[in-house]
């Protein structure tokens, strides 16, 4: 049930933002202040993250230091200059279409999300920006092995060239550096 089941994303929402933020002219050189920020919503509302780690604090660091160690800070961080909205429309780019709460904490993955979905979305990590929709049947034959009809999954371009590649750099970093290192390790990538 691939496409039913919902569940919080965590962190696997980032990409989603520091995609939105390359697309906006940031780079992963870009630095902000590690520090906990507290953000105010449109309603006054205040919203302090936490973060898992304590490396850093204090200093100036680069977005791609901050997605390769999935640093809490600097996504609220960069929500609050990107908005909320501007982030729910760049996951429906990416093919999420289940609803959506434009919240500042949306950038920590607090939205439920179909495995279907993600799976999609991330498509376009591995295709040079390029969504493909998953399809189930490819093509259906006769009793004789005579095609009958071909499918051919759906293809968008959701990822400009230029952050394409900025965004595997950093991709790449948090496997080789970060909180996905022990990915290389377990499954010999």
């Amino acid at each position: 049930m691939a496409g039913v089941g919902r569940r919080q994303v965590g962190s696997t929402i980032k990409p989603f933002l520091y995609t939105y933020a390359m697309e906006e002219g940031f780079t992963p050189c870009d630095e902000f202040l590690n520090e906990q920020p507290t953000i105010f919503d449109d309603l006054g509302r205040p919203w302090t993250p936490r973060n898992a780690s304590k490396a850093r604090i204090g200093e100036m660091v680069p977005l791609s230091w901050a997605l390769t160690t999935s640093n809490n800070w600097i996504s609220a961080r960069l929500i609050d200059e990107l908005k909320p909205d501007n982030l729910v429309k760049e996951m429906r780019l990416f093919g999420i279409t289940g609803f959506i709460d434009p919240t500042y904490p949306l950038c920590l993955g607090t939205n439920d999300v179909s495995v279907c979905e993600m799976v999609t979305a991330y498509t376009a990590f591995s295709n040079e920006g390029i969504r493909v929709n998953p399809i189930f049947v490819t093509r259906i034959e006769d009793s004789q092995g005579n095609i009958i009809s071909d499918f051919v999954p759906k293809r968008t371009e959701v990822i400009s060239e230029d952050a394409y590649y900025k965004m595997i750099y950093m991709l790449q970093s948090v496997i080789n550096n970060g909180t996905g290192a022990s990915l290389r390790s377990r499954y010999g990538i």
